[in-house]
């Protein structure tokens, strides 16, 4: 997943902490990376904010520096913001695929000679809550070959039910 707007922003400010703590302990981006045990273009691209380090990285620069670890912690806080984003993300993709679902049901549930049951139980893999599998059985008309010619005509007794796609419905993830 590509990062918010908040994300990067995040990750800029935190980057641009780093480079004024190197500053202020008078090293350049080589002293700084010979002392975390990292390569001088990982301390680049982390002052610069392009892509987020591991932590590791951002505790190995607070020990260089010697700091308070105030840049794991900010890489801590980024990494909780960017996790709430990915569950809103996945919140909002299983409530379209409930609207889908409960609408699919209904406009079953209306069509005549259509069968709806729960046919499994199972975890959602979103959430971990019991989602129910829905079957729907919807009875096509039948179809009657006019003698000869081998067209279909409408009025013969009717076909068995096709089976829709079955659908899961979260019930757990709107809390």
């Amino acid at each position: 997943m590509k990062d918010s707007d908040a994300v990067a922003v995040m990750l800029r400010e935190l980057g641009r902490q780093l480079a004024a703590l190197r500053r202020e302990a008078g090293l350049t981006q080589e002293d700084l990376a010979a002392r975390a045990a990292f390569s001088r273009s990982a301390v680049s691209v982390a002052e610069i904010g392009r892509q987020p380090p591991a932590r590791e990285f951002w505790a190995a620069c607070d020990k260089a520096l010697d700091n308070s670890g105030v840049l794991a912690v900010g890489c801590d806080q980024i990494k909780a913001v960017h996790e709430a984003e990915e569950r809103a993300v996945a919140r909002a993709a299983q409530q379209a695929r409930e609207a889908r679902a409960l609408a699919a049901l209904t406009a079953a549930q209306q069509h005549d000679g259509a069968a709806t049951r729960v046919t499994a139980l199972q975890s959602c893999p979103q959430c971990g809550c019991q989602v129910a599998v829905l079957t729907t059985l919807i009875a096509e008309p039948a179809l009657e070959t006019s003698a000869g010619n081998g067209l279909a005509r409408p009025g013969a007794a009717p076909a068995a039910p096709a089976p829709v796609t079955g659908r899961n419905r979260c019930m757990g993830s709107s809390l």
